[in-house]
Order: structure tokens, then C-alpha cells, then sequence
């Protein structure tokens, strides 16, 4: 009997029948291409800081270094800012405020009960949710009216312009204790606090109301159903200034924050950041001039501009989607464009909303929700030029674009695309496995992911029914191959200031990225199966198969094994016969079968822990075997 190569060409392809795909990859999961064969991925483990999981869902990730070398991380979460350092990872959310000092600002609720209701006419809370939070830092009498309040961090609900209730938040020391005796009691003596950035949304939600949907879209003075507005999660930006960091929320919620390296190294445990315009005041400059609401915040290199994209103008607080503004060049407190300084601004001509930015080499590049642009550093008397780059081109979020060796790939609303001089559509044979399985509410979401080691970009995304991001789609870029899968993850840093790369997931918990062959759990599920291919070009003739010979090279140090599975089917539209799986170890010469059809699909999977392995030249023996 002849021998027949199942050798299938390097990528996954979705969007064909597996009767058209024949012998190429249709699906797989943890498996991607490198040498133009399959191979399993890397594994998994949670950092030794991530014992304990962050609050709030991750949305960005940020290694740093301080001047001296020592190495940091910044997670920014739907709730809070972290920073790890030596091991450990610290709350390090922004102070919203200075110190605020109150005398009595307490006020129990009803008797029996134990609300606690804080007066303060110059309070930031808003009337959002999820609430704002607070941190208690003194109390001078903490107790009265049968109820005791401790120091620590509080949920703030808004009740009136100048009143909140609290709740303590658990693990920071907060509490109220006890009951009140005769309620309506006020106290607390002299009490110091800060307001901290209120917490964000964790998921995309979808609005409602007056001033969302079309006009005229339903009747004047029933309630809207839905409005097809889409209301985006929190998702902050960081990016390095020296050796300290700049961050925004973004959206327009709020203004700029600054982080400081070495006062964090100097204070883990209570270090907070706090608002750029504090901290320059800080430090003797003027904070009036600083943007009172951003969304993208990047430090432009090497010429060091601060820029935000999306801002309030200059002399105005109505924020505006489509400005881009920057400071004087190596200032952070000079904003206002003058003739002595290199501060300036610009608002983009199409677009309605400034989705994302990135650097790039010579130049940043943005994205508009439908076009792209490129700002570059020209000098006085402009400082930076900007030229549209592509249209229709818009990135689907914040963090899809990933920024290659001077070149940007992202995920648009239906399509990926590349800029290397020019955008252009990429080809992509999985599409249809993306999109049409996507939950467009949630798309904010999306993020790219670079592993530079293999030369791939990965973009994780929710699929449909998901709330949180639950897929992942990669790209070699050098070999222009495409693989899919599943991994839940919300925020990725590729390896660079550390070993490895780290991601996090919804839960809080930080993981050290292609690392061994196993998952957290321990053995990782790993597999990619071929399309139904034919014994002959046309698929005339049935065909018997009575045996494979395997071709696989292993890596680690657990038991070097690979299972497989066949499948055969007289017709397309016809249920298959399965045959396997087989456990075949590395030893194994050929795996002695029958199966009989006129097309047939492989199946190369493995389960078993602290191993690796690469597909290489598989064969099978068949003969035709008759019409019938």
C-alpha cells in the first residue's frame, strides 16, 4: 500500500467547509505555528505576588523601571490602581484630593441600625454607580452613639450635592461596628480623609434614557427597551515619564494622575498616587493650565511631549473627543500654547471619537472610530504635524493596535488591518470564527497581545453570550499564519523588563505567560484537527486505511506522549466513524488501524502534564478500496 503524507500547511482556516478545507488545520486551541509546523504553547502560573487576587477587573498592564534599575509593575483595574514591587502587590489608587479636614461629619441612621451617613459640603461623589470611594486616615472619636468607625477605605453612595453613606471595604482596616442607640446622633471629632478616583465600570453596558438611540426611534413619552448605545468599560492608559508614570482614566471621565517611583519604593504600603494637578502644585508649579478631562494619554519620544487625545480645550471644561493637546516639551504644568513654549493643540477633522493612540517608530499613529492618523514631531512653531493615514480603518478598542518593529496591526469592527507605509486589510482565513461569534457590547474589551519571541500578536475578545474576554486569535506576522483559541485573560505585557510575559485575568490574579507546558490547574488540553480530506483529487473512490506512522518531537520533562484521532465519512453531509483516540508515546514506530471511507480527518491532542511537542511529517498507509 502506498504511503500518503497528512502533512497540512501551516494556519487554521474557518472560512471554508472542513470538506473544502480537506487536508489544511479548521480548528485548534493552545497550539500555534512555528517552522511552518504545530506546536503546543507555553504554560501558565501565577506570579508569587498574585497570591491574593487585585479588586476590580485588569485592563492594563505596565512593567517600569525606577532610575536606579529596580523593577515595577502598574495594573490599572475597573476600581484601582496596583503597583508590584519586590514581591508584593500594593493598592496604590489615586488620591483624588488633598487631605480634606472635617469636624463632625458623621451621622448614624436610624436606631438599630448601623448607616453611617459623612456631611461634607465640597464632597466629589457622584451620583453614579458603582459608588465612589473614600479613605478614612483619623478619626479623633470614633465612637458614639453605640456605633465604632475605624480608619481605612470606604464605599461612598451618593445621597445629596453635600451628603454620602459608607460602607467599610474589607481587608483595609475599615469597619463600623455596633448599632446606633438613639440614631440621628452626629460625631467623629476632628476627621481627616481623601477622595479617591471613583470606581469604573467593569463591563460594557448598554444605554438608555433620553439623548441615547436615534431621534424619533419610539414613542414620545413611553420607555426605550434598548438604545443600541454601547456604554464602554473602564480601560486605563500608562505610560513612563522618566522614571515615574502618567495615567488616565480615559473616556473624558476625569483629569491626568501622576505616579511617583521612588516615593512608592520609599513607602509601598502607603503610597497613593494622586492627580498630576497636585502634584505639580506639589512641587511649586501651577496647575490651573492641566487638561480637566482626557481620554488617551501618551508620552511622545524622544521629544518628550505629554499628549492627550481626546481633552478640554484650552479655557474651556467641556470636554471634547476629537482635541488633541500636549504640554511644553519636558513640562508637566505647562499646557497653554504660547510663543515661548512648545505647547499646542489640534482638533482632527473626521471622526467622532478619538478610540485609541500608540507610538510608533518616528511617530505616534491614532485611530479615530473610522480613520487613522500619524503625528510627528516637527519643532516649532507647530511642534507636530498630523496626516490622515487611512480611511475607514478604525480600531474596534483602546488596546487592540499592537506596535511591531515600526508598524501597526489592530482589530477594526470587522476586519484586521496593518500599517507599514499604508494600511491595508490582512487576509484573514478565520474571520468568520472571530466575528461571527463576537459580543459587540462588550468590545472595549479587546486588546492585543505581542509575543515577540515567536513573532505573533495575539487579540483576545468576548465571544458571543460572554461577558468578559474568553477567545483569542493569533497572527504571525513573519510567516503570516493564523491560529485560534480559548484563554480567559483581560490585560497582557509582553516579556521585556522581566523573563516572561504577564497577563491577568477577571478575577484579579497575575500569571507568568509561556512558562513550562501546563495551566494554572496543572495538565493543559492542547489540540488542532485537519479538515476532512479525500484518498483521491476527486473523492470518487473509497479508501482503507489500516495505518499511521506518527512523526512528533517532544519537549519537557513528563511523559512523551501524543494522542490521536481519525475520523472517516462515506459524504460530506454523513455522520462520521471515530476511530482513537490513540495514545502513541514517543517510542511508538506506526499505530495499526482500520477505518474506510472516502474522506477522512486527524485529530493530534495531549493532556498530560510537563509536556511540550511539535507535529512533523505524520503518513498513513491506504489503498483504494472500491466505489461501494
Amino acid at each position: 500500500m502506498p504511503l500518503v503524507d497528512l502533512t497540512a500547511p501551516a494556519g487554521v482556516v474557518t472560512e471554508i467547509t472542513d470538506y473544502q478545507a480537506g487536508l489544511r488545520f479548521t480548528d485548534a486551541d493552545k497550539v500555534r505555528f512555528k517552522y511552518d509546523q504545530a506546536e503546543k504553547i507555553g504554560g501558565w502560573y501565577k506570579r508569587d505576588a498574585s497570591s491574593s487576587a487585585m479588586m476590580g477587573v485588569p485592563r492594563n498592564v505596565l512593567p517600569h523601571r525606577d532610575k536606579n534599575g529596580a523593577k515595577m509593575i502598574f495594573y490599572g483595574t475597573s476600581t484601582h490602581v496596583y503597583a508590584e514591587y519586590s514581591g508584593n502587590i500594593q493598592d496604590v489608587t489615586p488620591y483624588k484630593t488633598a487631605d480634606v479636614n472635617l469636624t463632625n461629619p458623621f451621622t448614624t441612621g436610624g436606631a438599630g441600625t448601623s448607616v453611617i451617613t459623612v456631611t461634607d459640603a465640597g464632597n466629589t461623589i457622584a451620583q453614579t454607580s458603582p459608588p465612589s470611594r473614600i479613605i478614612i486616615s483619623s478619626i479623633a472619636s470614633g465612637t458614639f452613639d453605640g456605633i465604632t468607625i475605624a480608619p481605612g477605605e470606604y464605599l461612598a453612595t451618593y445621597v445629596s450635592a453635600t451628603q454620602y453613606t459608607i460602607t467599610a471595604v474589607s481587608g483595609t482596616g475599615a469597619s463600623i461596628s455596633g448599632t446606633a442607640s438613639a440614631g440621628g446622633q452626629v460625631g467623629g471629632g476632628a476627621v481627616v480623609l481623601r477622595y479617591l478616583v471613583s470606581n469604573g465600570p467593569a463591563d460594557g453596558l448598554t444605554g438608555f434614557g433620553f439623548g441615547t438611540g436615534l431621534w424619533s426611534s419610539s414613542t414620545w413619552g413611553t420607555a426605550r427597551s434598548t438604545s443600541g448605545v454601547v456604554l464602554s468599560p473602564r480601560v486605563w492608559t500608562m505610560d513612563a515619564w522618566g522614571e515615574d508614570i502618567i495615567a488616565s482614566i480615559g473616556g473624558g471621565e476625569d483629569t491626568l494622575y501622576y505616579f511617583d517611583a521612588s516615593a512608592f519604593i520609599a513607602a509601598p504600603t502607603t503610597y497613593r498616587g494622586e492627580t498630576l494637578g497636585q502634584y505639580v502644585t506639589g512641587i511649586g508649579g501651577s496647575s490651573s493650565e492641566i487638561p480637566t478631562k482626557v481620554g488617551v494619554v501618551l508620552v511622545s519620544t524622544p521629544d518628550r511631549h505629554i499628549v492627550v487625545f481626546g481633552s478640554t480645550p484650552e479655557g474651556s471644561t467641556t470636554y471634547d473627543r476629537m482635541t488633541v493637546r500636549w504640554c511644553s516639551q519636558e513640562s508637566l504644568e505647562d499646557w497653554n500654547t504660547e510663543l515661548t513654549n512648545t505647547a499646542g493643540a489640534t482638533r482632527l477633522g473626521t471622526g467622532t471619537n478619538i478610540e485609541a493612540a500608540a507610538k510608533a517608530r518616528g511617530q505616534m499613529v491614532l485611530w479615530t472610530d473610522v480613520d487613522m492618523y500619524s503625528m510627528q514631531f516637527t519643532g516649532p512653531p507647530f511642534t507636530f504635524s498630523f496626516q490622515q493615514l487611512g480611511e475607514a480603518s478604525g480600531t474596534i478598542s483602546k488596546n487592540s493596535p499592537a506596535m511591531i518593529e515600526g508598524g501597526a496591526f489592530w482589530m477594526g469592527v470587522d476586519n484586521f488591518y496593518a500599517y507599514d507605509g499604508a494600511v491595508k486589510t490582512l487576509k484573514c482565513p478565520v474571520l468568520n470564527r472571530v466575528f461571527d461569534s463576537f459580543n459587540q457590547t462588550q468590545r472595549e474589551k479587546v486588546f492585543s497581545a505581542e509575543i515577540i519571541e515567536f513573532n505573533e500578536i495575539w487579540w483576545f475578545y468576548p465571544s458571543a453570550g460572554q461577558t468578559e474576554v474568553d477567545k483569542y486569535v493569533i497572527f504571525n506576522y513573519i510567516d503570516n499564519t493564523w491560529s485560534v483559541g480559548s484563554m480567559a485573560r483581560t490585560a497582557w505585557h509582553d516579556a521585556g523588563i522581566y523573563t516572561y510575559p504577564i497577563s491577568a485575568d477577571a478575577n484579579g490574579f497575575v500569571f507568568n505567560q509561556e512558562y513550562g507546558y501546563n495551566d494554572e490547574a496543572g495538565a493543559m488540553t492542547a489540540y488542532i484537527e485537519t479538515g476532512f480530506f479525500t484518498g483521491d483529487q476527486a473523492g470518487n473512490n473509497i479508501f482503507f486505511v489500516n495505518k499511521v506512522i506518527p512523526d512528533t518531537t517532544f519537549t519537557g520533562t513528563g511523559t512523551k506522549e501524543i494522542k490521536f484521532q481519525m475520523k472517516s465519512k462515506l459524504y460530506p453531509n454523513t455522520t462520521e466513524t471515530t476511530k482513537g483516540p490513540f495514545t502513541l508515546a514517543e517510542t511508538k514506530g506506526k499505530l495499526n488501524m482500520r477505518a474506510r471511507g472516502r474522506s477522512f480527518q486527524s485529530k493530534y491532542y495531549s493532556d498530560t502534564t510537563n509536556i511540550g511537542w511539535r507535529l512533523g511529517t505524520w503518513r498513513m498507509q491506504a489503498q483504494q478500496d472500491g466505489l461501494r
